[in-house]
């Protein structure tokens, strides 16, 4: 949850505003035109823009985020130079910071909040006109293919953030991942229910020493078990009554937690996962500390590819569904995919040429392949340098369901007639490469679709049997949802963390959800109720 609506932000953030006003003759907050946005004599046309860092990426030597293979393209096919102000690893704070001064670039990413707020303060560009006469067939295929999202990115019918569009819900389904070499060195089999994952935990604690499974302070990825319980944590569902609710504060997540609790006083969660980040829960990975892991599709990517660097090929984890706790498949959450949008700034004297940049890019990754030479597609491809774009890519939002099959299909038969993309060429050859010579770099694609045990094998079969629930929130959270920020959440956690941690016992949650629903969370839900009930 987000706050959406300018007052808010600016209130929040006035004191920094002021506080710069007066150290700044400048000007802070005019925000005059910026002359590199217009064309020199070189005829060269200067786009700022802002992004954050993309860890996963590796680059060639003397490259960076702000200076790569990609940036040197639009400089040499359309005479673009492509200027990054800043990059910061806290990217939503910093460019929250950047609306409430009015401090911004050209062309940036926003989240739904964000794209309200700008929009409401007639900060950014109407781009309907621009997006229908520029934007290529393809382009605009992608935004037919998901009409929901692509109507979120409207108000008044008029087209202000184009939405970055997602890989396709079969990114969406989780799992438990589990290191390999251990599992097998033990004799386990595949887990079918919750308790295996517990006694494959004691088992690998037992061996190898540590804890059993690795989560964050976030609590996001111990969260991605709750399906196990029935639970749909972070969820908008239906209740017996056919109202909506949040699925964090429902009995099923109670249960959860009383177990999580127990599996916590055994040393099965790590005991300082409440002090770590993201980066120190992988860290512990890539050391070989633990071999359990409740991960997203994307686990090869990152820690993936530092784990098989560092501990070698035979120390992958391969992923598997996240069973119940008596034995059945459990039932997957699907949330509204679109989270990001494309915004231009009021005034941007050349936001067609943006739109030359995101046609581009939709060629490289659906129609290189044949026009291309494999050295350039590679180049701008491989090793997550296709991520590294920042604002400047509007993805196939079939692509990834498509992409398996042709991958699939042609790893099983070695006939490669059906990969017709480079983005498919791409996945197949770098599982083949992985299967024969074990490259660090390729175990990304390798796990997500040409492993034996792959994500997009078992993420498939949870959409092609439809096991799954959707969020009843299919597009831009109502205002008064988003104007809580993540106070309501922070709420939840704060305390989830108390019970699993037991300094406070499970009867605590009883208190949790009045305290959530005193603090906004009976007024969020009747806004969702009011937009999106039925």
């Amino acid at each position: 949850m987000n706050k959406k609506t300018r007052s808010v932000v600016l209130s929040l953030l006035m004191s920094t505003v002021l506080l710069a006003a007066c150290t700044n003759d400048s000007g802070v907050g005019q925000n005059p035109t910026n002359p590199d946005t217009d064309t020199s004599e070189s005829g060269t046309i200067t786009i700022h823009t802002v992004t954050s860092e993309h860890t996963a990426a590796k680059y060639p030597q003397g490259d960076d985020i702000t200076n790569n293979v990609w940036i040197r393209r639009y400089q040499e096919k359309f005479n673009i130079n492509v200027k990054t102000d800043w990059v910061s690893d806290e990217y939503n704070t910093k460019l929250n910071l950047a609306i409430a001064s009015n401090d911004l670039p050209d062309v940036f990413r926003v989240n739904p909040s964000q794209l309200k707020q700008l929009v409401e303060a007639d900060m950014v560009m109407d781009l309907t006109e621009v997006f229908d006469q520029h934007a290529s067939d393809r382009v605009k295929s992608y935004m037919e293919m998901d009409k929901d999202s692509y109507e979120s990115g409207k108000k008044d019918g008029k087209l202000y953030g184009i939405p970055q569009m997602h890989w396709g819900l079969i990114e969406q389904p989780d799992f438990v991942w589990i290191r390999n070499d251990w599992k097998e060195e033990l004799g386990i089999k595949d887990p079918t229910s919750m308790g295996d994952i517990k006694e494959i935990a004691l088992k690998f604690m037992e061996k190898h020493g540590g804890y059993g499974i690795a989560v964050d302070q976030s609590l996001d990825y111990l969260n991605l078990l709750a399906i196990a319980w029935g639970a749909h944590p972070d969820m908008w569902i239906e209740d017996s009554t056919g109202k909506l609710t949040y699925g964090s504060i429902q009995p099923e997540m109670k249960q959860a937690l009383a177990d999580w609790a127990e599996w916590y006083k055994q040393g099965i969660i790590d005991p300082e996962f409440a002090i770590k980040d993201f980066n120190a829960m992988n860290a512990d990975i890539v050391a070989g500390k633990v071999g359990i892991q409740p991960f997203y599709q994307w686990w090869g990517y990152n820690p993936g590819v530092d784990t098989v660097s560092n501990l070698g090929k035979d120390a992958i984890f391969y992923p598997y569904l996240i069973p119940t706790i008596d034995g059945k498949e459990a039932k997957q959450s699907i949330f509204f995919a679109n989270n990001n949008y494309i915004v231009m700034k009021k005034g941007f004297a050349n936001p067609q040429e943006v739109i030359k940049i995101l046609n581009d890019y939709a060629y490289i990754v659906d129609e290189g392949s044949g026009k291309e030479s494999q050295e350039t597609l590679s180049d701008l491809l491989d090793n997550d340098i296709a991520h590294v774009v920042g604002a400047f890519r509007v993805l196939n939002p079939n692509s990834d369901y498509e992409q398996f099959e042709a991958v699939s299909a042609a790893l099983q038969s070695k006939d490669t007639s059906g990969l017709t993309t480079s983005g498919m060429w791409q996945k197949y050859n770098n599982s083949v490469e992985f299967m024969e010579n074990a490259t660090p770099g390729s175990v990304g694609d390798y796990l997500q679709q040409g492993a034996p045990k792959n994500a997009y094998s078992l993420a498939k079969k949870v959409l092609d049997s439809e096991n799954y629930i959707k969020t009843a929130l299919w597009g831009v959270s109502p205002e008064v949802l988003s104007n809580y920020g993540s106070t309501l959440d922070d709420i939840l956690t704060e305390g989830f963390t108390k019970i699993i941690m037991g300094s406070e016992n499970i009867d605590y949650f009883d208190v949790l959800v009045q305290n959530w629903r005193a603090a906004g969370g009976d007024e969020a839900t009747q806004a969702v109720n009011d937009t999106y009930g039925k």
